[in-house]
């Protein structure tokens, strides 16, 4: 715990940009969608579409994050990035129709990427090694701290104001701003232990690829970024629409998801320092698949209790695990590069997952069905995380 103390502004500045770039600008559409969809009168495909909008412009993102990181350095690159987040939601505030939001969505992606993946390599790389699962789990609970602030301000707006989603949309703008401001001087003070530009032309992608190691990490994140992101956007609005469950208490859901997520990274990073990562991703991966089954099943309203707190617990260790391996893969000076291109899969599953959804959803009038089947996804890659486990991989 001492070491985390030494590096408490770091961890703080790393915590409210999650919470800025993640929390709000990504994990509040789902809170936000459905007062949204009935303004613009967006069936689910649409919606699907405005959701997966966003996970392409990350996936662009992610080509351009590490030439940007080592251009900028984390400083200016996290600080335009929040800015410019910011202009793009306020755009999107003033959406006419779905395809204005899906367009400005993209930008907001786009910067998304930029301040997230900054934000963990400078925190993979100003840690020491020891307490790298630690410290990268505090700085992931911004993404709770996000989707509690939703859970909370959301419905309140609703209930108070016309055009609530709007407004919504432009308060979290303003949040996003706040955080670039007042982060800045820490981030600026930073120095990388060892340049990216030194070290880049001795790791080549063929090198990269050929490298085991690489794809089976992509492809567990793959698994998670399909899944997760497919119940981040629709479980508000099934919520709503199969279990009659009205606006605030569907946030007072929203909310309490973000509160167990505060514990997710910090419980779950310390224990992947003690017995390992595949066997924590074993675990989280198994939560998951319980918190994703539960919404096939025709329960009772008060179980979708259970399945959010689940769904917060075990999800936002999992990006931060994977920054740990992407860092342990070719070693700390290639962070940036090699979350980058992990999280390229991350991003391929982020855009089919809410529009496979969507689509699915609309010619079956049920939700049940994509939910049984990210279930099984997540059963599979709980499978596959053991598998690696027992074969002595950490």
């Amino acid at each position: 715990m001492l070491s985390l103390r030494s590096h408490i502004k770091s961890l703080l500045a790393g915590i409210f940009i999650v919470f800025a770039c993640l929390g709000l600008a990504r994990f509040s559409f789902g809170m936000i969608l459905p007062n949204m969809q009935s303004e613009l009168s967006m069936n689910t495909t649409q919606a699907g579409i405005v959701g997966s909008a966003n996970f392409i412009g990350y996936f662009i993102g992610l080509f351009a994050v590490a030439n940007f990181y080592t251009k900028f350095g984390v400083a200016k690159l996290i600080s335009r990035a929040l800015w410019t987040q910011a202009a793009s939601m306020l755009l999107m505030s003033l959406s006419p129709h779905y395809l204005w939001a899906a367009t400005t969505y993209i930008i907001t992606g786009f910067f998304g990427a930029l301040a997230n993946i900054a934000v963990m390599t400078y925190i993979a790389q100003v840690v020491p090694p020891s307490i790298k699962g630690k410290a990268t789990g505090f700085v992931v609970a911004g993404i709770g701290l996000g989707i509690m602030v939703s859970g909370a301000l959301v419905p309140l707006i609703e209930l108070t104001f016309p055009f609530s989603w709007r407004l919504s949309w432009s308060l979290f703008a303003l949040f996003i701003a706040t955080v670039s401001i007042f982060t800045y001087k820490t981030l600026f003070t930073f120095t990388p232990h060892s340049s990216n530009r030194d070290t880049h032309d001795t790791l080549t992608l063929q090198k990269i690829s050929s490298f085991g190691p690489f794809w089976r990490i992509g492809f567990l994140f793959f698994m998670f970024g399909m899944t997760a992101i497919m119940y981040m956007t629709f479980f508000v609005t099934a919520a709503v629409n199969q279990w009659q469950v009205s606006t605030e208490i569907s946030g007072t859901f929203w909310a309490i998801l973000g509160v167990s997520s505060l514990f997710s990274g910090p419980v779950f990073g310390m224990l992947s320092d003690r017995i390992g990562k595949y066997q924590t991703l074993g675990i989280l991966f198994s939560l998951q698949a319980i918190a994703h089954g539960l919404l096939s099943f025709s329960i009772p309203s008060s179980w979708l209790l259970v399945s959010a707190s689940l769904f917060g617990f075990s999800t936002w260790a999992v990006p931060s695990i994977m920054t740990i391996l992407s860092s342990e893969l070719f070693g700390s000076s290639h962070t940036a590069r090699i979350l980058g291109l992990i999280t390229l899969f991350f991003g391929i599953g982020q855009i089919i997952g809410p529009l496979a959804a969507g689509i699915v959803t609309d010619a079956t009038g049920d939700f049940s069905v994509i939910f049984s089947f990210s279930a099984s996804c997540l059963v599979f890659a709980s499978l596959v995380s053991w598998y690696y486990a027992l074969k002595g991989e950490t």
